[in-house]
């Protein structure tokens, strides 16, 4: 298909069927340019070494502490690429042709997925820099990983475009990203803190509290998108 046929295809799509194919093209594009995020996994990497380095003895606190500061460190790595792609002719090729919406859910599933690997690499890289798994509660703490990368996606997502339409500035990134996710790093910080035995009463809270920490954050995303891309 070319390039003129697969606009005539994106334009004439609804708007799930924009973000499916958005989201098969930013894999593929991500796959084609593979050192990108071979990058992402080897900060991760060279993080949790660091950590190792600066702690040797963990316990059950610090190893709760470090974990949620790799993730989101990574997280934030990943997240600041969103729209790198997407400067000059290109985002106004996107603009003509896929709705903002779509545009905007396709990169957060992305990144949902990409922030999700990160924390499991994260999760193994610790274990066995620990030499023991620390978490008792498995199930819980998966799904409070599951919600973390699915509202540090949001987030990080939305300030990513923001970024990008204002010039592409790491720095302003970091800024706006950092007060907004605070919020869900508390929430999932306490939530790792019962997966590893250190804390127990409110278990539940925490992660229905991150629930709507996740979808207020998908939701505004989706809201002030469309005036951001269109800027």
């Amino acid at each position: 298909m070319n390039a003129i046929d697969q606009s005539d295809y994106l334009c004439s799509m609804t708007v799930p069927q924009q973000i499916l194919h958005l989201l098969r093209w930013e894999i593929r594009a991500e796959w084609q340019n593979r050192y990108a995020l071979g990058s992402i996994l080897l900060y991760v990497i060279a993080t949790t070494v660091l950590v190792y380095f600066a702690v040797r003895e963990f316990s059950a606190m610090t190893y709760n502490a470090l974990y949620w500061v790799v993730l989101f460190f990574g997280a934030t790595v990943a997240g600041s690429r969103s729209f790198l792609r997407e400067g000059g002719r290109r985002h106004y090729y996107y603009y003509t042709l896929a709705a903002p919406e779509a545009l905007l859910v396709s990169k957060f599933l992305y990144n949902t997925l990409v922030i999700f690997v990160i924390s499991l690499l994260a999760w193994g890289l610790m274990n066995f820099f620990a030499r023991t798994n620390f978490v008792s509660e498995t199930g819980y703490f998966l799904i409070a990983v599951l919600l973390g990368s699915f509202g540090l996606s949001a987030i990080l997502t939305f300030v990513a475009a923001l970024a990008a339409r204002a010039g592409g500035s790491s720095t302003l990134m970091a800024i706006l990203s950092f007060p907004l996710v605070v919020p869900l790093l508390y929430l999932l910080v306490n939530a790792g803190g019962h997966a590893v035995g250190l804390t127990s009463g409110q278990e539940e809270q925490y992660l229905l509290l991150g629930v709507a920490i996740d979808l207020l954050a998908l939701a505004v995303g989706l809201v002030l998108f469309p005036f951001v891309w269109r800027d």
